[in-house]
């Protein structure tokens, strides 16, 4: 059984990321949230913060993301932001 499951990162602009991840660690508006796979399904919405997303070979990606939704459900999530910068750790 995977561990894995589908994640897209996206703006207005552009598609930041698409891939296979482990876990994504997000800024909620009622608090930070983690994902995993098989994760019950949810929308909400993001507040400014670091989005955190533990990748298929374990390594750990940051963003800073400003405001936006979470979507995720039959393993497959979204982040639809309103923009999406690099974070530095």
């Amino acid at each position: 059984m995977s561990n894995l499951f589908k994640l897209s990162i996206l703006t207005p602009e552009k598609v930041v990321f698409e891939g296979d991840v482990q876990y994504v660690h997000a800024p909620g508006t009622e608090g930070y949230f983690g994902v995993l796979v098989n994760h019950a399904a949810m929308v909400t919405a993001l507040a400014t913060g670091k989005l955190t997303v533990r990748n298929a070979n374990g390594a750990e990606e940051h963003w800073q993301v400003s405001g936006g939704f979470f979507e995720v459900s039959d393993n497959s999530a979204t982040v639809l932001a309103d923009a999406v910068e690099t974070a530095k750790n």
